[in-house]
Order: C-alpha cells, then sequence, then structure tokens
C-alpha cells in the first residue's frame, strides 16, 4: 500500500498568485460557506478556535461554523497519525468548504 502526501502552505494570500504555487485554493469569501474548526488535543486550542468562530461569524458571514471534535493524539512511535485520521479527514472534507485548524497551549 502507498501513502501519498500532498502538503499545502498557510503562507501569506500574495503568495498564491505564483504559478508555482502547491497552495489549497481559497474562497473568494466566506459568505455561504461552511466553515469547520478542528482543534487539537493542546489544552487550549479549543477556546482558541472558539474565539475564531465568533469572529468569524461577526465579520465574515459564514452559512454555518461547525466545531469538530478535537483530534485524538497518536503515539509516534506508531507513525500512523495520517493513516488513522484519513477517514474523518474524507468526511470532513465532503462536509464543509473550509477548515481552520488550531494548535493551543
Amino acid at each position: 500500500m502507498s501513502l501519498s502526501l500532498k502538503m499545502r502552505s498557510p503562507l501569506p494570500e500574495y503568495l498564491d498568485l505564483a504559478s508555482t504555487s502547491n497552495l489549497a485554493n481559497r474562497p473568494v469569501s466566506l459568505a455561504g460557506r461552511v466553515v469547520a474548526l478542528l482543534p487539537n488535543w493542546r489544552p487550549s486550542a479549543f477556546d482558541l478556535l472558539t474565539a475564531v468562530g465568533t469572529v468569524l461569524n461577526e465579520r465574515y458571514r459564514p452559512s454555518k461554523v461547525v466545531m469538530e471534535k478535537a483530534v485524538a493524539e497518536v503515539p509516534m512511535h506508531t507513525a500512523k497519525l495520517l493513516d488513522s485520521l484519513q477517514q474523518m479527514l474524507d468526511d470532513l472534507a465532503s462536509r464543509v468548504d473550509v477548515v481552520i485548524t488550531a494548535s493551543g497551549d
């Protein structure tokens, strides 16, 4: 079984315009979009994303902002973190337009 991984960069918008950019496609606006907030297992990630969700609702008028269940830590010695998350991430991608994730301590 072969695993393929495509990395996406969170770099500033001006790099989106580069013809060789490997950035994820970004919607022009969040208005009317479904936005998922995906915390990891770090203590303050949920609180950080809750604040982000509040600002998104006030400023960008998405149709819906949903807080996903925190991603559980997987022991690093198994090297199976992405494998264990694949089904969850595929499901999430089928239900939302945009995902914002955070790690907070």
